[in-house]
């Protein structure tokens, strides 16, 4: 998923989700200084491409043709080329890209320092040697070019492409690029969480059944080597990059533990660790579950946490809260998992975009864990993507009540390329369309129960479950029927149940909590979305 969403996600997204296409191995799923002039040279020539294939060549020669062929949109390369030479100012203020009678045109301080002939819109070679050669010629005029490596010019131009496409679509470098696959997909570690100390790194946590716990590694111990290397004064992500590796390679870890006379060295072999996404608390008769996102192993833990809810709470457990508020998303196939744990039969999610890999079906198939458990989710303006597939799916098919405020409208999957130097492109390719066929994006979702105005909760229980049920169903079937460009249908919809974030009673699980509790409220709010309970 993700992985983006807005600014306070990560999305991965969006985000962000893994798929496979058959394009090249795609897998699925941003100073302006002070200008110093220097050899600025006032003649015009011809651009001559460099004989060999360089870096930056084959970087945007990929990067070009696949946005152009997979971009939800139709995009000219011709656009990401010239949007992409204008990025080149975010490193030359002075530097001027434009398009004049046929040619590309490269001025710094308003001085044509070259030009050459533009190639046709859709030339992904020839607009890379163009960026290319471009570049290579501007390192010679402009110290602040000449200055700059590699990923620095990646970062400028892509920042330029990118405001051709849409504010979902971004560029990782290798160095984000590794952090977010290990948020995706885990990583090779031992289980511990470390804090750096001049005279080394400090153990503040060891995880149970890890290869760390396994080895007696304790809270407190001191780890001064890491494979007969000291550690001492390094960064903390220097030493966890060292603690990091390939999945069940045996490394070696010096500690020091006062208990102990002298330091020890304790092997230890690596595996793949998987962050945390679900997280459970039993709260009287019901069982609280937060998902705080979607990476590849979320759809385990969810399942995995159930049963050991229905275990400690044995005949007790009224229901389930599954809390989605402030979920920025993540992997598209792991919510369609997740929603496959609850629902019988019955639509989860569809995907639509240019390519023909985008355009997917999702049903359930695999039965209901929970043996039909009412559940109640949580959810605000801050739940997004992959969390809205799941509220959706839950939502439309009648296994769930959605309580909270609208969600933030992330309708789009994001694929993810992988370039040359490592570092990866996360483009919008598809729309997500909830079970019933309206597209997710810009609206979101509206829940069954409105906690936007609440104060008590017992007030708040009679006026959306007592009496008439028809104002909440008017509201739901607006929003489902609304098409994304309909501006004044949108803003009834926007206005209906807007988020507003609250300290203090945490509302949503009270009501959550009275409503799982009493079968005559839950079957009520469930009404609210009849036209779609048992569809």
């Amino acid at each position: 998923m993700t992985d983006a969403a807005p600014h306070i996600f990560a999305i991965y997204h969006n985000a962000l989700h893994s798929i496979i296409c058959g394009i090249r191995g795609l897998l699925t799923a941003v100073v302006i200084g002070v200008f110093l002039f220097t050899a600025a040279c006032t003649t015009t020539t011809t651009v001559v491409a460099p004989t060999n294939t360089s870096a930056i060549q084959k970087m945007f020669e990929l990067a070009f043709s696949d946005i152009h062929e997979i971009h939800l949109d139709t995009i000219n390369i011709d656009a990401l080329a010239l949007g992409g030479l204008q990025g080149l100012t975010l490193l030359e203020p002075a530097a001027e890209l434009r398009r004049k009678d046929g040619a590309v045109e490269f001025l710094i301080n308003e001085s044509l320092i070259t030009k050459t002939e533009a190639p046709s819109a859709n030339d992904g070679v020839g607009w890379a040697k163009v960026v290319d050669a471009l570049i290579a010629i501007g390192k010679k005029s402009s110290a602040k070019l000449e200055n700059a490596d590699d990923e620095r010019i990646y970062k400028a131009v892509f920042s330029g492409v990118l405001k051709k496409l849409d504010k979902y679509s971004r560029y990782a470098g290798a160095k984000l690029t590794r952090r977010n696959r290990a948020i995706r997909e885990g990583f090779g570690g031992i289980g511990v969480s470390i804090k750096a100390e001049a005279t080394g790194a400090r153990v503040v946590k060891v995880a149970q059944n890890s290869p760390a716990s396994k080895a007696g590694l304790q809270v407190g111990d001191l780890m001064t080597a890491v494979d007969g290397a000291a550690i001492d004064g390094l960064p903390l992500q220097e030493t966890v990059k060292k603690l990091r590796g390939l999945v069940h390679k045996k490394i070696q870890v010096k500690i020091e533990r006062k208990s102990l006379q002298e330091p020890i060295v304790v092997v230890m072999q690596r595996i793949r660790i998987m962050p945390t996404t679900v997280h459970y608390t039993p709260k009287d008769t019901v069982a609280y579950v937060q998902v705080t996102s979607f990476n590849q192993d979320t759809a385990r833990q969810l399942k995995d946490t159930v049963q050991r809810a229905r275990q400690e709470l044995g005949d007790k457990l009224k229901g389930l809260v599954l809390d989605l508020r402030d979920n920025p998303g993540g992997l598209l196939d792991q919510a369609v998992d997740t929603a496959n744990l609850f629902i019988v039969r019955g639509r989860i999610s569809d995907t639509k975009g240019r390519h023909r890999d985008s355009v997917q079906h999702f049903s359930a198939s695999n039965g209901d864990i929970s043996q039909g458990l009412p559940i109640a989710v949580l959810m605000n303006g801050a739940s997004a993507s992959a969390a809205e597939i799941l509220a959706s799916a839950l939502q439309d098919n009648g296994r769930a009540i959605l309580i909270g405020s609208r969600s933030f409208g992330k309708g789009t999957v994001q694929t993810v390329l992988q370039l040359p130097n490592e570092g990866e492109l996360i483009l919008t390719w598809a729309r997500l369309l909830a079970p019933l066929g309206y597209s997710l994006n810009r609206l979101g979702v509206l829940p069954n129960i409105c906690t936007s105005n609440a104060s008590d909760v017992d007030t708040l229980l009679k006026e959306a479950l007592g009496g008439n049920l028809e104002r909440r169903q008017k509201a739901l079937s607006l929003r489902r029927s609304i098409r994304d460009d309909d501006s004044e249908k949108g803003k009834a919809v926007q206005a209906s149940c807007p988020w507003r974030p609250r300290n203090g009673l945490d509302i949503d699980i009270e009501v959550a909590k009275a409503i799982l509790e009493s079968g005559e409220l839950y079957e009520r709010a469930v009404v609210i979305s009849a036209p779609i309970a048992g569809s």
